[in-house]
């Protein structure tokens, strides 16, 4: 019940979005928009059904390691 009404919410959150967007035919502020609210229901709805989701903090230390190192070298 409780996924359903976060489903509706969104629904009509999106659909009063996307016409005021629509009469402006800014359609890549659509496209955009919706790329981001899917993202977003998706990762509510995971949390909802208790999915465990691996922490966002691993992906941004793998990424900024390199850039670590090299500062690290070049500072000491």
């Amino acid at each position: 019940m409780v996924n359903m009404m976060i489903l509706l919410l969104f629904l009509i959150g999106a659909y009063l979005q996307y016409s005021a967007l629509l009469k402006r035919r800014a359609i890549r502020d659509i496209v955009i928009s919706s790329c981001f609210l899917v993202v977003g229901v998706s990762l509510v709805l995971l949390k909802q059904f208790e999915v465990t989701l691996p922490s966002p903090m691993t992906g941004i230390e793998t990424m900024f390691k390199p850039f670590e190192t090299f500062v690290s070298k070049l500072l000491s």
